[in-house]
């Protein structure tokens, strides 16, 4: 015997079905990302030793214990500068080193604090300390620097933008 569908029944199922269409379509494009909880940068070396030698001095700290082929530095609590050598991990040194790490710092003293070390250890500065405004509420004030195979590193503050 044939099952006759009530119009209402057939109605109501494709209301439902739209329904719950919308919301699952909302809610994948609605829904927050979930929270980031740190951030790493990679840079990648022909001589990983020589890169090693020159953070360790710069950064004045020793590596996280990793495998021969990387290296960890923590920067802050949530944020790791990583070395990796030319034959492992993920991608391979290239000759543009169009990619810049920035460690920000607590005020214009950190800023020159830092191009002193910098300068006394004696890293060439590319770009010297300047304001650069951002725009009308902020502007940083910043150097760069660049590491034994061309990585730029710029240090820098967030200051107020200068009323005119």
């Amino acid at each position: 015997m044939k099952k006759r569908f009530n119009i209402f029944e057939v109605i109501a199922a494709g209301a439902m079905f739209v329904l719950l269409q919308g919301v699952l379509t909302a809610n994948a494009e609605d829904a927050a990302a979930p929270p980031i909880v740190g951030q790493m940068t990679f840079f990648y070396y022909n001589d990983l030793p020589r890169a090693a030698a020159f953070y360790e001095k710069l950064l004045a700290i020793p590596p996280e214990q990793t495998p021969a082929w990387v290296r960890l530095y923590p920067l802050t609590a949530t944020s790791v500068l990583g070395l990796v050598n030319a034959t492992e991990g993920t991608l391979r040194p290239g000759g543009d080193k169009s990619v810049m790490a920035t460690v920000v710092v607590d005020g214009v003293a950190a800023v020159d604090s830092w191009y002193a070390r910098v300068k006394s250890l004696g890293i060439p500065i590319s770009q010297d300390r300047k304001v650069t405004k951002l725009d009308d509420q902020r502007s940083i004030y910043a150097f760069v620097f660049h590491d034994p195979e061309g990585y730029a590193l710029e240090i820098l503050t967030w200051t107020q933008t200068a009323k005119p």
